[in-house]
């Protein structure tokens, strides 16, 4: 075996994958995999699914460290004893003479502790360069995948753990305790700047027992010696330079620590591979120093030095993040068809606007009379009001459950885990999510202000931008809200009762009127800038902005967990919205909202309760929604009434907005039917046909829009009393057209032999998009369908004749239409067979006429 510093000599600390290949055919090599997470992915199923082919795993909880300790004064990842480490390389087939070559998936931060602890007892052992990423860089050739093959057991010679080269925590307190501080000791700690600050709330207590750093530390995290682009680590005269900013010198005992002994050794192979001396580790690192009350610790930045290095260190991390950017949309759109989006975007324009100006131009809206406009004007306020509180809640809401940034996967796993600061990371992305809300409540604003301009005392253009401003504040509002409850921490419960306190509070302020001021009247009264102007009522706007910029000063505070699995869900999100699969949007929306079926129903059926066991299973499933699903389906309802009264008062483009409420709430109520659509395989398997199983459970799902029916009627009567007589004829059809349309669009998932997709594919694109428009817009129509008898009931009453019998009339033909759509459910796969069969039929026909001609 060589002396220590002899075998330093002859064997590099870091070597090129070129370097590892050129090894494995001379000498005695083992190659070693020490992947390990500290976002909580399992390692070895990593292995598992792919490593260095010959490559054993090295666990590094149970090999590297002692996973038995009880002692947190040790820190997570204490050093195990001589003799086990020495039989846990035997076990390995590791022997004295065998050249040991570490690898990782994160440019060396957890292969580098086997190769300090093997390097410091004078065995050979080297960090591969680049790790994985340079591996598969280097040639085509596969990765091996399973487990690793148990090794022939080696002969390893224990050996106790260098004094000299360890430091303990009675020295360390002795260093950090002296009235003048040592010259020439350097704590280096290689933790993130969030971490180091104290600044970083979710690593306490899952990371750090305590926030802040030993006092006099420098900051010196472990990304920073490396290249940012390769995961390789930095030229050594770089290195060098760069600790020689932080203070490291020839004459300077540098310590070096981190959160649990892992990571600070990157530094200790870069400060040798450097040309520098050796840094001693403190295998108990921040872990087991904060874990003793009576240590000293500190928060914030460290001395002047370490801030000018933290600084350019940040500044070259946010350049890499901007290069990151730039790079990632590059090739995003190097394969974008503009042609095609522009067409799709001309094509939806012509098709929504055309259409809603061409059948609103039949049905022309009147200005309201005087004494109408009055009282709008008068009561307006708390109602418009009413939609900023809304907006706070959900906000809080969202932000308490992890919202409402959603960045990508590799963002929250690479970028926010480099040692650059996640305030500058995220805010972009938080800017984007003003930017997208704030568009989008703009135009719904704008929309609902040109509406009420066209029957309101005021120009339309006039009452247009007030509707933006005031839709623009509350999108601002949403978002603001969701940050600082996420930033602060807000609590789930906590958010929902200021929430609902809020609403309640509002709504009580609208129902009574003046005697009671709500917390959104002065907001509400923004929306009525058409008609009057109040200066006193920007002043909610003002507020917002500044909130806005207070919650942009929390970015740092947001929490990984939360970022990391918003990320995965938004991604299938935007994935089922390309594939216009509004159910799939409506489940991973529940999923962001953490919202989870009932384990037990509200009320308990007897087993086989029903004429089919698919109305059993069809109640068991709508009797378990949460309290949460069944609150949004009564507050949808709500919407569509008031939506029903103010097309019954002339503002016809109302329906539309009935229209697509109703259909959400058939989406909720036809959650049955889309679970047994979801698992098609097991459905085949049925002594019963596909189209009788779905038949059978939209029966319940009918049934139990009974109630939202009531909720209609009630919505409409009390909003407008002489609407009883026609709320009733309306409310069934409207709600029936509701789930109709999201029956179409759910059955349309149907799995078939002969997919859409594949059509679509054989389609000029011009004819695919319309196609796809269609397919989209065709569920979304029959659901508006259902509230056009309160449209031939205004034009009766506007014609002077009673809006019952016309109501009564278009509430036929839409029955009619939703029996048609209820007949295709059940027949519609023997409508394609026999289709198909047809067209068999008709090209054998073609075949043997052309033979006998």
């Amino acid at each position: 075996m060589l002396s220590v510093d002899e075998y330093e000599t002859k064997v590099p600390c870091v070597i090129s994958v070129g370097e590892v290949r050129a090894l494995l055919t001379t000498k005695s090599v083992v190659i070693a995999d020490v992947r390990w997470y500290l976002d909580g992915r399992d390692a070895r199923a990593e292995f598992a699914a792919g490593h260095i082919p010959g490559s054993i795993f090295i666990d590094v909880d149970r090999d590297l460290a002692d996973h038995y300790n009880t002692d947190a004064r040790l820190g997570r990842h204490p050093f195990p004893t001589p003799g086990n480490f020495a039989r846990t390389m035997e076990r390995l087939g590791i022997n004295d003479d065998t050249h040991v070559i570490a690898y990782d998936d994160t440019g060396g931060m957890t292969a580098s502790r086997l190769v300090v602890m093997l390097r410091m007892i004078g065995r050979p052992a080297s960090l591969m360069d680049g790790g994985l990423q340079a591996w598969l860089a280097s040639s085509d050739e596969s990765l091996e995948g399973g487990e690793s093959s148990t090794p022939t057991p080696g002969q390893f010679t224990q050996v106790s753990w260098p004094t000299d080269r360890l430091i303990d925590v009675e020295e360390l307190r002795a260093i950090v305790n002296k009235d003048q501080p040592d010259q020439l000791s350097l704590l280096l700690d290689a933790r993130s700047a969030n971490r180091f600050e104290g600044r970083a709330p979710e690593a306490v207590p899952h990371l750090d027992p305590r926030p802040g750093h030993i006092p006099g530390a420098a900051n010196a995290p472990w990304a920073a010696v490396l290249n940012s682009d390769t995961s390789c680590f930095r030229a050594p005269q770089d290195i060098a330079r760069y600790f020689a900013e932080l203070g490291v010198t020839s004459s300077v005992d540098s310590i070096a620590y981190c959160g649990s002994g892992i990571s600070a050794c990157v530094n200790v192979l870069a400060l040798e591979y450097a040309g520098l001396p050796q840094a001693r580790l403190f295998v108990p690192s921040w872990s087991g120093w904060a874990s003793d009350p009576n240590n000293p610790t500190e928060t914030g930045p460290s001395s002047r030095t370490a801030q000018l290095v933290a600084s350019e260190t940040e500044s070259t991390g946010i350049k890499a993040v901007h290069s990151l950017r730039a790079a990632r949309q590059r090739n995003r759109l190097a394969d974008f068809e503009w042609f095609e989006a522009l067409y799709r975007v001309y094509l939806a324009a012509f098709v929504f606007g055309g259409s809603v100006l061409f059948i609103s131009g039949f049905v022309p809206d009147e200005l309201v009379g005087t004494n109408t406009a009055a009282d709008i004007i008068d009561r307006g306020p708390a109602w418009l009001g009413l939609v900023g509180v809304l907006a706070l809640a959900l906000g809080l809401r969202s932000g308490s459950r992890g919202g409402p940034l959603a960045i990508e996967d590799a963002d929250v796993r690479h970028v926010l885990l480099a040692p650059v600061s996640r305030q500058r990371v995220l805010i972009r992305p938080a800017i984007q999510k003003f930017r997208t809300i704030t568009f989008a409540a703009t135009g719904v604003g704008a929309v609902a202000g040109q509406l009420a301009g066209r029957r309101l005392p005021g120009s339309t253009m006039s009452w247009a931008l007030a509707g933006g401003a005031w839709g623009a504040t509350a999108g601002v509002l949403f978002v603001t809200a969701a940050l600082l409850a996420h930033g602060l921490g807000i609590r789930h419960w906590l958010s929902s009762a200021i929430g609902g306190s809020l609403v309640v509070w509002q709504v009580t302020s609208a129902v009574i009127g003046s005697q009671v001021v709500g917390p959104g009247d002065l907001y509400g009264g923004f929306a009525l800038w058409g008609n009057r102007v109040r200066m006193i009522e920007i002043l909610p706007s003002a507020v917002i902005c500044l909130g806005a910029l207070i919650s942009l000063s929390l970015l740092g505070r947001q929490t990984l967990e939360a970022l990391s699995r918003r990320a995965a869900l938004v991604a299938q999100l935007r994935f089922a919205v390309t594939l216009q699969d509004l159910r799939t949007v409506a489940l991973l929306r529940r999923q962001l909202s953490h919202e989870r079926s009932r384990s037990r129903p509200w009320i308990r059926l007897r087993r086989n309760a029903g004429p089919t066991a698919e109305w059993h299973r069809g109640w068991q499933g709508i009797l378990r929604f949460p309290a949460s699903r069944l609150a949004r389906l009564v507050a949808l309802t709500v919407l569509a009434g008031l939506c029903l009264v103010a097309a019954y008062n002339g503002t016809t483009a109302a329906i539309v907005g009935a229209g697509l409420a109703l259909f959400i709430v058939g989406l909720e109520l036809l959650e049955p039917l889309a679970q047994e659509i979801d698992q098609g395989d097991r459905t085949d398997t049925y002594p019963k046909l596909r189209g009788l199983v779905f038949f059978s459970l939209l029966a319940p799902s009918f049934a139990a829009a009974l109630p939202i029916a009531a909720i209609l009627i009630l919505t409409m009567g009390i909003s407008q009393p002489e609407m009883w007589t026609t709320g009733l004829i309306i409310s069934l059809p409207a709600v029936a057209a509701g789930l109709g349309g999201a029956a179409i669009n759910i059955a349309a998932g149907t799995p078939d032999q002969l997919t859409t997709t594949v059509q679509q594919n054989m389609m000029p694109s011009e004819v695919a998009g319309t196609v796809s428009l269609i397919k989209a817009i065709w569920p979304l129509a029959l659901s508006t369908a259902g509230s056009l008898p309160v449209v031939g009931a205004y034009l009766a009453w506007n014609s002077g004749n009673g809006p019952e019998a016309a109501a009564l009339r278009f509430a036929i033909a839409v029955v009619l239409g939703i029996g048609l759509i209820i007949a295709w459910i059940r027949f519609r796969d023997d409508i394609k067979q026999s289709l198909s069969q047809a067209a068999a039929d008709g090209r054998q026909q073609s075949h043997r006429s052309g033979d006998r001609a």
